[in-house]
């Protein structure tokens, strides 16, 4: 008697969940290492995806001769939560090899890439093999016999596996990381697995063996196949079949990284943000996956041809809806005032946008699953269709992320999406039919939504970059978006102008202006240069924004300045709109610009910074934390000269006290001499290993130099420490006295990361104001005379 099928699709769905936290919690782990540049991501999610794809290859190959499938694959599941459990601790011992390579060569991506490529390979390729061959293993346990049944149950596998990444996604990010920490989630994830491996391994052996499958030539032609087999099989032949499943991969994933680029555009860029959209996707292909047994019997041969143009016609008539969203966040932002409220808005909006296409587009795959899940050779098959359509996976977010959305935008791109559908509908009723089907069977859906798609109007960009998921509000229209760029580094970059001001955002996110915020902007760079005392030589500027806080940076006399920037279209961005405010900075000869994030160059970096100044967006940005935590600073200070300075900007606005004591408290465990600054209404923290103490002899010097008395306006230098709010014992009493004991942020808790989003339901100016009155009451007094010397 077989095990029984609600106990696989048990172990299946939990395994499922497992792997999902395993690929979250090793990207951040990964990120750490490698840097959080999109040619880094696609580098690790390309290392796993080959894995997983060559498990594929040889669990397919083997699965035919295990005569007890659901013990090994038992076994495999206690590997993988045994090797995961290791991993961190071996990415740890890999850091000094990424490093070393880096440095020898500096600057060449290529090289980079592979190195990047080779070392998630050492780490990922023994749990992401053995994740890959599970599901060839387990279908000689649910499927392989003659008869709906076994079709059912082996595209129910798939579906239960799916949502099991659903729930992973969603528990990754509002329960398991924020409880356990990253490290936590592994261990825990590998105990499930080991349960899992322990559970399956008993109830396998209770079973009696299965029989080997007869070996069948893999050639459609050979006189060997069985006539149940190839009656399953139908018209779709194997290389046909292959071509299908590498068509759905790639378009499955061409359809996600489009839609995700644009979720993050319109739903929101937290963590838990990105959780929830990757839910809701996985989600909707489990239901697609599932229903695809009842689409088979309804539509026969013709039902991928039929999922593939309901996919295309419903992807065609929800895309004006995209523009939309951001009057349901608007509406709600009067309504709806909880945080949980508007997680579930965003929710909503995602559900409104992705469950119809979706559900078509998860059917295409476990339709070609079911053709096959009769045949004597199944766990082959299985094997070789998951192969290709993991490989179409790989190339559908490598050739649409760097390729087409650059060139054709996210409207393009989903036409094209539109379009691939359309055309792989036609040749799927085309193969169905053979030349018995009509013009009409054939081509009605996917001429259908080639017109829909044809007809429909451009997205008014102004709304949608108007960040309303944000904070749920937006403020006055723009007269004109003078530049929109969209990409995978830095999402969508658009300068929007209002009379004779032009401010830049990112998806929807302030970044900087030309008019009122240039003076803060300016400060960033100010209040850190005041303790120098004449050792400028070497300055990093981490996040480049307009280019404000770089000009005014290189109106001091430093001998180079670095620029670790991560967005292509930030930097175009600030040569074009904003070279004014810049200065003309990034021409400079003393400027070398590094399209990277800040926090890997300095990871490759020799160090011996005299001054680090971070110009960012909010922390609450998903992997923005990651410049906020324990080790970070750590990293800092070892790459900082002796008396070098670190300068970071915290917001003050939509951020409870807890928070803010927790970035104040992470940074004084590093650095023992911190101040708060606040200009502009906005908070600047400056750090060191030496007291804060300014020369006037230097001030006075620098007051000579034309280009520092023109930023600086009508103040001063020395007069900069009036804007001082608190320091030393002052910060300490603040952090203190704040209630819950705040934490240290670190990579591993990631406190900060999935608490500070949370602030965002908080009122602009009323936080604001409660928070610079809260702050008044540790106000240092006589700074001048603390932090002032000859």
């Amino acid at each position: 008697m077989r095990p029984r099928f609600s106990l696989v699709v048990t172990l299946f769905l939990v395994s499922g969940s497992t792997g999902l936290l395993y690929e979250v919690a090793f990207g951040k782990l990964l990120g750490y290492v490698f840097g959080a540049t999109a040619y880094a991501v696609s580098t690790v999610l390309a290392a796993f995806m080959g894995g997983m794809a060559l498990g594929a290859h040889l669990g397919g190959k083997r699965a035919a001769r295990i005569a007890r499938p659901l013990v090994a694959y038992g076994v495999l599941e206690i590997i993988v939560g045994l090797v995961v459990a290791a991993s961190p601790a071996a990415l740890e011992a890999l850091t000094a090899a990424y490093v070393h390579v880096a440095q020898k060569a500096p600057g060449s991506l290529a090289i980079l890439t592979a190195a990047r490529g080779a070392l998630t390979a050492l780490v990922v390729i023994v749990p992401t093999v053995a994740m890959g061959a599970t599901l060839p293993i387990l279908s000689r346990v649910v499927a392989g016999e003659v008869g709906e049944r076994s079709q059912r149950r082996l595209s129910l596998l798939y579906a239960i596996n799916t949502a099991g990444g659903a729930i992973g996604a969603l528990t990754s990010a509002y329960l398991v990381l924020p409880a356990l920490g990253v490290r936590g989630t592994i261990w825990a994830a590998a105990l499930a697995n080991v349960t899992i491996g322990v559970t399956a391994i008993v109830t396998g052996r209770r079973a009696p063996e299965e029989s080997p499958a007869p070996a069948t030539e893999t050639s459609d032609e050979s006189p060997k196949r069985t006539a149940p087999a190839a009656q399953a099989q139908g018209p779709y032949h194997e290389n046909t079949a292959l071509a299908f499943a590498f068509a759905s991969g790639f378009i499955v994933f061409a359809a996600e990284v489009v839609e995700t680029h644009l979720l993050a555009l319109l739903i929101g860029n937290s963590a838990y943000a990105f959780g929830l959209m990757l839910a809701v996707f996985l989600v909707c292909l489990a239901i697609g996956a599932a229903r695809s047994p009842a689409l088979a019997e309804k539509r026969g041969d013709r039902a991928l041809a039929f999922g593939l143009g309901a996919a295309a016609i419903s992807l065609a008539l929800t895309m004006p809806l995209w523009a939309e969203l951001p009057r349901l966040f608007l509406f709600a932002g009067k309504h709806v005032h909880s945080w949980t409220g508007r997680e579930l808005v965003r929710a909503l909006a995602a559900l409104l946008i992705l469950a119809v296409p979706t559900v078509f587009l998860g059917t295409t795959f476990p339709l070609l699953l079911h053709r096959i899940a009769s045949m004597p050779d199944v766990g082959a098959r299985v094997g070789r269709l998951t192969v290709v359509n993991t490989v179409g996976t790989i190339f559908g977010s490598i050739i649409t992320g760097y390729v087409i959305l650059p060139v054709l935008g996210s409207q393009g791109t989903l036409l094209g999406v539109v379009a691939a559908l359309a055309i792989a509908s036609v040749l799927a009723s085309r193969v169905a039919a053979g030349e018995k089907g009509s013009a009409v069977t054939r081509f009605a859906l996917p001429a259908a939504a080639i017109v829909v798609a044809l007809v429909l109007p451009r997205w008014d960009m102004a709304r949608m970059t108007n960040g309303a998921n944000v904070y749920f509000s937006a403020g006055p229209p723009p007269d004109r978006i003078e530049m929109v760029r969209e990409d995978v580094h830095g999402g969508v970059t658009t300068v929007a102008r209002r009379a004779e001001v032009l401010t830049l955002y990112t998806n929807g996110k302030f970044q900087g202006d030309n008019g009122p915020e240039m003076a803060a902007q300016r400060r960033f760079a100010h209040f850190p240069s005041m303790f120098l005392r004449g050792t400028e030589k070497r300055v990093l500027v981490i996040g480049l924004g307009t280019g404000t806080t770089l000009g005014t940076i290189a109106t001091y006399p430093w001998e180079r300045i670095e620029v670790a920037e991560i967005s292509p279209a930030i930097v175009d961005a600030s040569r074009k709109y904003f070279s004014g405010p810049a200065r003309n900075s990034l021409d400079d000869p003393r400027t070398v610009l590094s399209l990277e994030d800040g926090r890997n160059h300095l990871l490759v970096s020799p160090g011996g910074y005299d001054l680090v100044t971070m110009e960012l967006t909010s922390v609450w940005f998903a992997g923005a934390a990651s410049l906020y935590s324990r080790e970070f600073y750590e990293l800092v200070r070892a790459r900082l000269a002796d008396g070098g300075i670190l300068q970071q900007w915290v917001q003050l606005h939509h951020i409870r006290r807890r928070e803010l004591a927790a970035i104040v408290r992470t940074l004084r465990v590093v650095f023992p001499h911190v101040a708060l600054f606040v200009g502009g209404s906005q908070g600047i923290l400056v750090a060191s290993a030496r007291p804060l103490v300014a020369s006037r002899a230097e001030l006075d010097r620098l007051a000579t130099v034309p280009a520092i008395r023109e930023t600086l306006g009508a103040g001063t230098l020395p007069g900069l420490l009036d804007e001082l709010m608190a320091s030393g014992a002052e910060l300490d009493r603040f952090v203190g006295e704040t209630p819950g004991e705040p934490l240290v942020s670190t990579d591993d808790n990631l406190f900060l990361e999935y608490a500070t989003p949370k602030g965002n339901v908080l009122d602009y100016w009323q936080s604001l104001h409660e928070t610079l009155a809260m702050l008044e009451q540790y106000r240092t007094p006589n700074a001048a005379e603390r932090h002032l010397g000859p």
